[in-house]
């Protein structure tokens, strides 16, 4: 019997806000709001997004229920035939390939064998299915000013008197109307305020900082050498005394072992100091490590990337397992956990194991 298992996937999204793969994983669907674009000019409806994730691995029951119901099987039944259809999605996957569930979405393989999901373009909320985005423009408007034109009353000339005589007085303008000036706000003057001196204070915040950190490292410096100098000068009075007429003769003449360990041993002093002062400039070495692969060329896929992305790479190969990560060097503990962020969000990687810190 040919089952349809997409389209059982398709119907329960419909009615359910997760649905589980048995074997496989999960789907969760978000629901959204209507919202606008007002660049484009359209309104979308109400709507609910798909997300999946292999992590979700517990059997609801809910899709071999729908498929035992639908062809009349038992339990047992559907669920073989799901075990079916997840062994030929993960055997196209395996292969590089794309599975495509209709009205759902697509399924593929990134360079780190993690399972990724592209959403068609459904939507799976039943209240607002198969409503279009609706177009919407503004409406333009145009106002009329309509000028009111004074009557001027008849005015009648009398009888005795000429047209030539009679001037009638004009009638008085009219008065102008009041007008009072509107209150200037202050807000906008406020928040500008405000916000000059939070920006002068973060500035100065800076400054004082960066001041502190320059000091306390000129400091470390200044007493690493000051170290160094000291372990110099009591190197020199150990070995070379003065000579008196009467020492000189006591004094006993050192072998060549002598000499090459003590020469060692100041050499070690030195690069002692040395790394106190790399320490205090540049801080401690990091190595994190991203994936351990059996296939080189996804290793060196990895690698290119990460250098591509201006990363100090790190590589190593324990036989057929190739260890690719990074190093840096870091002078507080959150700049670890800010590299491993921008390491998840570059390569999908969901856990970074810190080899050195």
């Amino acid at each position: 019997m040919q089952i349809d298992i997409p389209a059982h996937i398709e119907k329960l999204l419909f009615l359910h806000d997760a649905l589980v793969i048995p074997g496989f994983g999960g789907f969760t669907a978000t629901r959204t709001p209507a919202s606008t674009d007002y660049v484009g000019g359209t309104v979308n409806p109400p709507a609910k997004t798909l997300a999946f994730s292999e992590n979700l691995t517990i059997n609801d029951g809910l899709l071999t229920a729908d498929i035992a119901d639908a062809h009349g099987l038992s339990i047992e039944e559907a669920n073989r035939a799901v075990e079916v259809f997840v062994e030929k999605m993960r055997n196209l996957l395996d292969q590089r390939e794309i599975v495509t569930l209709s009205g759902v979405g697509r399924l593929y393989k990134n360079y780190v064998q993690k399972i990724q999901f592209l959403p068609d373009a459904t939507n799976f909320n039943a209240s607002s299915y198969g409503l279009p985005p609706l177009q919407f423009s503004p409406i333009a408007r145009s106002r009329e000013v309509q000028q009111d034109t004074e009557t001027v009353p008849n005015t009648t000339v009398p009888s005795n008197l000429s047209a030539q005589t009679y001037n009638p007085s004009p009638p008085a303008p009219p008065m102008p109307e009041p007008t009072f000036a509107s209150e200037r706000t202050r807000g906008g003057s406020n928040i500008s305020t405000a916000l000059g001196i939070f920006l002068l204070l973060a500035a100065l915040s800076v400054g004082i900082w960066y001041w502190q950190h320059r000091k306390k490292t000129a400091e470390i410096e200044q007493t690493a050498n000051t170290e160094i100098a000291k372990e110099d000068k009591s190197e020199k009075t150990e070995t070379v005394a003065p000579k008196t007429p009467e020492i000189a003769e006591k004094e006993p003449v050192l072998t060549e072992d002598q000499d090459k360990a003590a020469k060692a041993s100041l050499e070690a002093k030195e690069k002692a100091a040395r790394e106190k002062v790399n320490l205090a400039r540049n801080g401690r070495e990091c190595i994190l490590i991203l994936a351990s692969l059996s296939d080189k060329n996804n290793a060196d896929k990895l690698r290119r990337l990460l250098t591509a992305e201006n990363y100090q790479e790190y590589y190593q190969q324990n036989g057929t397992t190739h260890i690719v990560g990074i190093r840096f060097f870091y002078l507080k503990p959150t700049e670890i956990e800010e590299k491993k962020k921008e390491l998840m969000t570059l390569t999908g990687v969901t856990y970074v194991v810190v080899k050195k810190k």
